[in-house]
């Protein structure tokens, strides 16, 4: 049997999973939409994971030959932290998907949802030697939380990915040095916000470097204080209004996630 393809996209899983997995399932596609809308990303390269609701030793991940804007709550494909697949499903994930996650996911058992992705901003500041600058309010939440992982293992593998969970130590959000951010959370709600608001202080120190002028830099008082406020997890749920407002969007523009 010939793998199901976007055109034709197989059948739903909802009665074979319990109602707290499903849920789970519906939100991780609506963040998958919501990135493909707002962020330009690398074809199906990039992904977002959850861990499953039901067993934290599983999570759900995106199908290799899916685009984001593909993903629906059935063709989502669940593995296990060893990087096994552990439920019937046609559809399959790439090593560096399950890889990656897997092992984010086993070095931290209070990360919930993963989202990694390749987008020109962040990319560009991966490959900046100063990495990202506390220059705006969205940068700010992140000051002094970030890791930094050098592109030195292939991540594609599993021993490489072992090596980025634990250049991430205990921060939440790592630049993967000419490659591209690896952003958590404690919910898939806080994950994708926490990466929007990463990726537009990407996309404003791009803009703000490209500008040639001197830069207004913020003191570590304003900084730290901001961080503090703006930068904690567990700021987020699926009540948060930044949410429910985008998942109204994803309602109105792109009903089929829930397939």
């Amino acid at each position: 049997m010939s793998a199901p393809t976007p055109a034709q996209p197989g059948p739903s899983v909802r009665e074979s999973v319990s109602a707290a997995e499903w849920t789970l399932r519906c939100e991780l596609a609506a963040a998958h939409r919501l990135v493909a809308h707002f962020v330009f990303v690398d074809l199906t390269y990039n992904h977002i994971s959850a861990r499953c609701p039901d067993n934290p030793e599983h999570f759900l991940v995106k199908a290799d030959n899916l685009l984001m804007e593909q993903v629906t709550a059935s063709n989502l494909v669940k593995y296990d932290l060893s990087g096994r697949q552990v439920a019937a499903s046609p559809w399959k994930a790439s090593p560096a998907a399950y890889n990656v996650h897997a092992a984010v996911l086993a070095a931290r058992p209070d990360i919930m949802a993963a989202v990694h992705t390749h987008s020109p901003a962040n990319l560009a500041v991966s490959a900046q030697a100063c990495g990202l600058l506390p220059i705006t309010q969205q940068a700010m939440r992140f000051y002094q939380r970030i890791a930094y992982y050098p592109n030195e293992v292939d991540d594609t593998t599993r021993e490489g990915a072992d090596c980025m969970a634990a250049a991430l130590g205990q921060h939440w959000t790592m630049l993967l040095e000419n490659h591209g951010a690896l952003v958590c959370g404690s919910n898939v709600a806080e994950a994708y916000i926490y990466h929007h608001f990463f990726e537009l202080a990407c996309r404003a120190q791009i803009g703000a470097l490209a500008g040639g002028g001197a830069l207004r830099q913020p003191t570590h008082a304003v900084c730290a204080e901001r961080a503090a406020k703006a930068g904690r997890i567990g700021a987020y749920d699926s009540k948060s209004r930044d949410w429910v407002a985008s998942l109204a969007l994803v309602e109105q523009r792109y009903p089929d996630y829930r397939n």
